[in-house]
Order: C-alpha cells, then structure tokens, then sequence
C-alpha cells in the first residue's frame, strides 16, 4: 500500500507541468538573467540561494496543495479511507513522494547556478546544502498540505499561497538588505520559515555554519508543527457546494 501510493504520488506530480516549469525553467531562467547583470561581491551567492529557495517554495507548496485537492476531489482519498492506512502515514508518504521530486529540482537549479556563476564549493557544502534542501521541500509541502486542507476551492489555494508565499519572499534577505525596512517588516519577516532556510543556503556558501544550522532547525519546527495540523485537518472528501449551500437554506 505504502508503495503504491508513493509510486502514484511521484507520477502524478511529474505530470504537473505548469508547477515544474515554475520550480525548474523559471529559477534557472532567473538565476541566468540575475547572474549576467549581478556579478560583483557576494551578489552571485545570493542569486544562487535566493533563487534556490524561491524553487523550494514554489514546488512544496503550490504544488501540493492544487495535486491535494484536484486527488480530493476526483475521489482518490474516498477509496483510501476503506483501508487501514493511519492518516499520519498517509500525509507522510505524500509529502515525502512529492519532496522527493522536489529535492532533486532544487538540487539541479543550485548545481546550475554554481555553475554558471563561477562558485567555489566542496563536497562537504554540497552535502549541506542536499541536507538544506531536503528539509526545507518537507517544510513548504508539509504547509502546502495543511493548505489543501483549509481551502474550499483552487482559488483559495491561490489565495492562501499567495498569502504566505509573497511576504516569505519579499519580507526576507534573499535577495536584498532589509536594514532600512520599517521594524515591522523584518520582524514578519523573522516569524517565518522562509528567511531562514535562504540564509542557510548562502550560509553554506559562505561557509558560515550559524545560518546554516537556523535555515535547518526553524524549517524543522515548521515542518513538525505543519505537520501535525494537517493530520487534524485533513478531510478525505470534499463536500459539494451546492450541498452546503443548500443545507444551510434548509435550516
């Protein structure tokens, strides 16, 4: 059971092709473009993981949440509430299917953007950095997950995504200083998980281990924490809305 649920979740996300160009042509479309007019000091570093992270947070949690629901829907989780599969080890083998994938893109936008900006590392900093990334994808698919859940409908997930999406990405440092921000930015900024996976990955780059560890041990919390909300939440059939609403006029 195990394995075919893991085998149906790696297909069914191969074939999501608007997600992978997102998490995979994008960043490297990016990171080229940023690379050829950002080249000077630790502008390239930056580029790298900023664009490594923004990968991340587009396949774990976008991804997940639309793949989550249009499966709800069609009755996939209907079927799979006959059997004895604990919700827990259900969410668990979805999220590490789905991260699965997402490591190995991630891991190919950073090799691409080492590569292309001239960077210096070390097999130690590529492991590191594999260790990063790897809880960073179960991070946002955990919460792209526990998304899936709240939300009615797609445009919902849009909203939700973008909701956590666009202040993870514009209230940190991946990519710019937040020193003359207002207080009330970097502090929002410091309250999720975003800022401190991305200075983790230009941590490893710069081989300073104290971010490093942060952008592992804060994702982590997420990831628990995400986690355990999505087990709660979780529903494995979607109530029509005509039903709903038409409940409600009853009453």
């Amino acid at each position: 059971m195990w394995l075919v649920i893991f085998r149906s979740m790696i297909v069914t996300s191969l074939r999501d092709k608007i997600t992978l160009f997102y998490s995979l042509l994008f960043p490297i479309g990016l990171m080229i473009g940023l690379g050829i007019y950002f080249d000077e000091g630790t502008m390239p570093v930056r580029i790298v993981s900023g664009v490594t992270a923004i990968s991340t947070i587009f396949w774990g949690m976008q991804g997940i949440a639309f793949q989550v629901h249009y499966q709800r829907n069609k009755g996939v989780y209907k079927l799979l509430k006959m059997t004895p599969l604990p919700i827990l080890s259900f969410i668990s083998i979805m999220t590490l299917a789905r991260t699965t994938i997402g490591v190995v893109l991630n891991m190919l936008v950073w090799g691409v953007g080492v590569i292309f900006l001239n960077l210096n590392v070390t097999l130690l900093s590529v492991l590191n950095t594999f260790l990063l990334i790897s809880i960073g994808t179960l991070c946002f698919t955990c919460i792209g997950f526990l998304l899936s859940n709240i939300a009615q409908n797609e445009g919902q997930i849009n909203m939700y995504s973008n909701l956590l999406q666009l202040p993870m990405i514009f209230m940190s440092e991946s990519f710019y200083s937040l020193q003359a921000a207002p207080e009330w930015v970097r502090m929002i900024g410091k309250m999720l998980p975003f800022e401190y996976y991305v200075k983790g990955l230009r941590g490893v780059l710069l081989e300073d281990m104290n971010p490093m560890i942060l952008g592992l041990l804060i994702p982590l919390a997420f990831m628990v924490g995400a986690l355990v909300l999505s087990v709660i939440t979780f529903k494995w059939e979607e109530k029509p809305a005509i039903v709903q609403k038409s409940r409600k006029y009853a009453s």
